[in-house]
């Protein structure tokens, strides 16, 4: 096998498409898109998948990742950042409007 280069990419493990080296920003991503499909859970879904995205980006720094992985993790992490926050919104505003029709 040749050496690589000092400025070539780092090349990119299968598994990291699979298998996420952050497993905090999974729960993140997939907890924050389900608080916004499912409105009445959103309220309880929604701060779950922000205080954990918030948690996997402090980490992200931390763990040990290849660029893809980082760059997913990341990625992953503020997608349930902001799906968290507006399933939160989304889920009180059909609670309420759900109330007041009553």
């Amino acid at each position: 096998m040749q050496p690589m280069p000092p400025n070539a990419p780092e090349p990119i493990n299968v598994i990291d498409g699979i298998l996420p080296t952050n497993p905090l920003a999974a729960v993140a991503c997939w907890t924050g898109i389900f608080s916004m499909l499912l409105c009445v859970a959103g309220p309880l879904l929604g701060p779950i998948a922000v205080v954990t995205g918030v948690i996997s980006l402090k980490r992200g720094a931390v763990v040990q990742q290849s660029s893809y992985g980082k760059a997913t993790s990341t990625a992953r992490s503020w997608i349930g950042i902001v799906t968290g926050a507006l399933g939160t919104i989304i889920g009180i505003v059909f609670i309420v409007v759900q109330l007041l029709h009553r």
